[in-house]
């Protein structure tokens, strides 16, 4: 009996040697996974909390003043058409229009109501578009575009919520 114990564990440690070996003889060199440089976590500017008191904030600059203003005449030729913008709502809201000169005006933080009036040669180039400040909470808006002095006056009215846009068709 002690022989085939012998025998078996001569077996068991040359089959395992000969794997050993055809591991090491099958295996390229420098193929171990080992990492060239450690993962970095990126940052998220997070930074852990204090027991002091934070530091204000400081306020954002205002906001730049448009180096152009809105064009209420032409400036060339009569201007026949009188063209009335209005916005109605309660709090601000950013307010685009197409000015005399076709030129697209921006008002941001416009309180409302709001309104201004134009003359111009044609109604080709009229729209306001009004954007209120917060979509999830917006209150009721509406705009008014009213263009007279050439035939029988036009008036649209779109009323909405938060975005809304008036033109003629």
């Amino acid at each position: 009996m002690g022989i085939v114990v012998a025998a078996f564990v001569v077996l068991v440690v040359l089959v395992c040697g000969c794997l050993c070996a055809a591991g090491f003889l099958l295996d390229e060199p420098g193929s171990d996974p080992v990492a060239e440089e450690p993962w970095v976590v990126p940052d998220d500017g997070w930074t852990p909390p204090t027991r002091s008191a934070p530091i204000p904030e400081r306020p954002s600059p205002a906001p730049p003043t448009p180096s152009k203003q809105p064009i209420t005449r032409p400036t060339s030729g009569p201007a026949p058409v009188t063209v009335v913008y209005e916005v109605t709502g309660s709090g601000t809201a950013d307010i685009a229009y197409y000015d005399a000169e076709s030129d697209l005006m921006h008002v941001d933080g416009a309180t409302l109501p709001w309104r201004t009036t134009i003359r111009t040669n044609g109604q080709s180039r009229v729209m306001v578009d009004a954007t209120g400040p917060d979509i999830n909470n917006a209150p009721p808006i509406g705009c008014t575009v009213t263009i007279s002095g050439t035939g029988k006056p036009v008036v649209i009215k779109v009323q909405g919520y938060y975005r809304i846009s008036c033109a003629p068709e």
